[in-house]
């Protein structure tokens, strides 16, 4: 694996790619669950939420954030990562009420605070929390 620079534009830019996957990874699987798999936008959610956590933690823990990981994956990096995951699903299932049921658009347009909003908050408390030094 690519080694990751251990300032913060360093793991700006790896969380940007490691980070866009897994955002990608939800995106499209939420997407296709709700919109031609005809799943209920918020079980969808569930589903891409906890496929992507998953792919999410192997990644983040290894490669992003693996410099300043001393946890050396240990219990409580893990529960803090489910509970900034937990906190990220709540945030995109605010946007699946705001954006589908409240404002009445389609589900595509539900992703675009997903992708924009969402992931940034994972990165800062995952750096600053999950995997800090």
């Amino acid at each position: 694996m690519i080694p990751v620079p251990k300032s913060l534009i360093g793991q700006i830019l790896a969380y940007a790619v490691g980070g866009g996957a897994m955002t990608l990874l939800h995106s499209l699987s939420y997407w296709v669950m709700a919109e031609p798999g005809g799943v209920d936008p918020y079980i969808a959610n569930t589903l891409a939420a906890i496929i992507a956590g998953v792919a999410g933690y192997v990644l983040h823990s290894r490669w992003t954030f693996g410099h300043t990981n001393n946890s050396g994956g240990g219990a409580q990096a893990t529960l803090r990562y489910i509970a900034v995951s937990l906190l990220c699903y709540v945030l995109n299932s605010v946007w699946v009420w705001l954006v589908v049921d409240w404002l009445g658009q389609s589900v595509a347009r539900s992703i675009v605070p997903m992708v924009l909003v969402t992931p940034w908050l994972g990165f800062v408390l995952n750096r600053y929390w999950t995997f800090s030094k």
